[in-house]
């Protein structure tokens, strides 16, 4: 998106600072009514909760999480709100107790429909951020999504098997090498950096791929990184918030955690569409970098979807220097 191919870009243009970015960042979010795209993200995110899951559980029996329900309670506690982790952990259970004919036949791929429609109200919002419209067809846009529900399944499912098998693999390790007790140490410390990295990997690979625009691949965009810390920071408060300032239960009764859940969704989707408008103004800054709202290039370089970054680049030094040869001789 940001560098070429294959890169990690976190380096902003030359004639944009931090400071200018953050205000045209925060006046682009507005301009684009980040907080009702969110509250849909949060709508489509909840719907596609309980078939993610049943899809989750499917995909888990190939990893070594025998205890997935407990071992997503430890890793997720000091983080997610206990109303959210205990509705997400009874429809495991539920689920996995359940006489469903088989998680891996037609429930699995069922679920797997119905979670994407959450990835396809992502595109769409994504779209929004870029300041670009939709021309893929329906059936691009949700087998994208498909593929993208099992990409951010199988990222989330290997984050998980790293932060509960890590500090045994480690300790183990360590025993054979000599390092004893450091090295097992060493990965229980390393372990949270990796994880939010891999968050925002995760987050970095929908960037790419889920708004119709063409972009250069890069492992880690400062969008992706903004995204996944300002979630990070984002649950956390939520959870202390919920749990000394506020009391649903009592003020809603049986749906309060329900609403406990939307409106982590709610900050969740702000979190994810800040990084994705941080990127788009990085991108709009950029020599390289694509007008908002344009959608194809001029002629000899046309092209389906928007260019922006290197491959904008290469087309406008053919464009360059196709009207230079179209320029009549003087003398």
């Amino acid at each position: 998106m940001l560098a070429s191919s294959g890169g990690m870009s976190l380096r902003l243009p030359a004639d944009l600072t931090w400071s200018e970015l953050g205000r045209r960042t925060w006046r682009e979010a507005f301009d684009d009514d980040l907080l009702d795209l969110a509250a849909q993200l949060a709508y489509y995110f909840f719907l596609a909760l309980f078939p993610a899951i049943l899809f989750g559980l499917a995909l888990a029996s190939f990893f070594p999480l025998a205890q997935l329900t407990d071992d997503l309670g430890r890793v997720l506690g000091p983080v997610v709100s206990p109303d959210v982790l205990q509705i997400v952990q009874d429809q495991m259970r539920r689920l996995t107790h359940a006489d469903s004919g088989g998680l891996l036949t037609f429930g699995a791929l069922g679920a797997l429909w119905s979670s994407s429609a959450a990835l396809v109200s992502i595109s769409e919002a994504l779209n929004r951020a870029y300041d670009i419209e939709e021309g893929r067809p329906w059936w691009q846009v949700r087998l994208t999504a498909i593929a993208l529900t099992i990409g951010l399944a199988l990222v989330i499912l290997t984050a998980l098997t790293l932060v509960l098998a890590g500090p045994a693999v480690a300790g183990a390790l360590g025993r054979r090498m000599g390092y004893g007790a450091a090295f097992e140490w060493t990965w229980l410390i390393l372990q949270w950096p990796i994880a939010v990295l891999l968050v925002a990997f995760a987050i970095g690979v929908v960037y790419y791929f889920g708004p119709d625009a063409e972009q250069d691949w890069a492992w880690l965009t400062p969008g992706a990184l903004v995204a996944a810390l300002t979630w990070l920071g984002a649950s956390l408060l939520f959870k202390i918030v919920v749990a000394r300032f506020t009391d649903y239960q009592a003020t809603y009764g049986a749906v309060g955690g329900v609403l406990v859940l939307l409106l982590w969704f709610y900050v969740s989707s702000i979190a994810v569409l800040v990084g994705a408008e941080l990127n788009s103004e990085i991108e709009h800054a950029s020599a390289q970098g694509k007008v908002p709202g344009e959608k194809t290039l001029a002629p000899p370089a046309p092209s389906p979807r928007p260019a922006v970054g290197a491959v904008a680049a290469g087309a406008v030094m053919l464009l360059r220097a196709w009207h230079r040869r179209e320029e009549p001789s003087h003398g």
